[in-house]
C-alpha cells in the first residue's frame, strides 16, 4: 500500500523513498500483532505508518468500545517509539479543503532544534480531514515528547524573525530567532561585541532562550565575547502585526520586530 507524492524535485528516487517511509516496519514491530478475542481487529499489523493511519480511521465507521480506541491510540503510541529508536524522526500534518492541495501528499525535511526531521503532509478533501486528526494528535504527541522539543502553539509564528533594539550604556542589541527554533544574539557595545547562539522556545506569550554549550575551539567565539544565557524570558506583545519582545529580568530589554 501506498500514497502518491508531490516532490521538490518530482524525482521517482524521492517518491521511492516516501513510499518506503510509509511502508516501512521497523524492527521492535516486526511481530507486535497478538490476538485477542476482545479486540476485533487485534489480528491487523498496526506497525506501518501507513496500516495505522488507514485501520485508525475505521473508528470513524465502525462503533468501538472505548477498550479497543484505547487499543488503538497504544498502537499509534507505539509506532512513534518504534520509529523514533531507530532514528526515523517523522511528524505529520494534513492539508487540502476546499482550497485543496492538487490531490497529493508531500514530503519535506524540517529542522527543528537542531534535529533533522521528515514532515509527512496528508492531503485531504473537503469532507475527509478529520479522519486523520486523532491519529496525526497522538503519533506527533508522542513524537514531540521524544524529542524533547516543545510543540508549538497558536503564538509560535509570531516569534519568526529579527528583533532589534537598544539596551544598557546604548548598546545595539540584534536577537534573530528562526523558524528552525534556533536564535542569534548579538550586542553591539562601544569597544565590544557580544554574542550567543542556541534553542528557544515559547510557552503563549512568553519566550524562552537557552544558549548551546560551546568548546573552546567553537567559531561562534570569532571576535566576539560569549554570552550563557540559561532560560531568559521575554514577554511578547503583540498588536496590529507589530511585534515588541520586553525582557522580564535583569535587564529589561525592548525590542521590536523588524522582519
Amino acid at each position: 500500500m501506498s500514497s502518491s507524492l508531490k516532490a521538490q524535485d518530482n524525482s521517482e528516487k524521492t517518491l521511492d523513498r516516501y513510499n518506503k517511509l510509509l511502508n516501512y516496519i521497523p524492527k521492535s514491530l516486526e511481530k507486535d500483532t497478538i490476538y485477542n478475542p476482545e479486540i476485533r481487529i487485534s489480528e491487523v499489523a498496526f506497525n506501518t505508518i501507513i496500516t495505522t493511519r488507514l485501520h485508525y480511521r475505521l473508528k470513524h465507521f465502525a462503533k468501538f468500545t472505548p477498550k479497543e480506541i484505547a487499543w488503538m491510540d497504544e498502537k499509534v503510541e507505539k509506532l512513534a517509539i518504534a520509529l523514533h529508536a531507530e532514528g526515523k524522526y517523522i511528524l505529520m500534518g494534513q492539508s487540502g479543503g476546499y482550497k485543496g492541495c492538487s490531490g497529493e501528499n508531500s514530503m519535506e525535511t524540517i529542522h527543528l532544534n537542531t534535529i533533522k526531521i521528515t514532515y509527512l503532509n496528508f492531503c485531504h478533501g473537503c469532507t475527509d480531514g478529520h479522519y486523520d486528526e486523532d491519529f496525526i494528535e497522538i503519533f506527533n504527541t508522542k513524537m514531540y515528547q521524544l524529542l524533547q522539543i516543545k510543540r508549538p502553539d497558536y503564538t509560535t509564528r509570531r516569534y519568526f524573525g529579527t528583533f532589534k533594539g537598544k539596551g544598557e550604556h546604548r548598546s545595539k542589541i540584534e536577537l534573530t530567532l528562526t523558524d528552525e527554533r534556533v536564535f542569534r544574539l548579538k550586542i553591539k557595545k562601544k569597544n565590544t561585541i557580544e554574542y550567543s547562539e542556541g534553542i528557544w522556545e515559547n510557552q503563549n506569550d512568553t519566550l524562552i532562550l537557552n544558549s548551546k554549550r560551546i568548546g573552546s575551539t567553537d567559531t561562534s567565539l570569532a571576535n566576539a565575547d560569549w554570552i550563557a544565557l540559561d532560560r531568559v524570558e521575554f514577554r511578547l506583545k503583540y498588536r496590529l502585526n507589530r511585534s515588541k519582545l520586553v525582557m522580564l529580568a535583569p535587564n529589561k530589554w525592548k525590542l521590536k520586530k523588524v522582519l
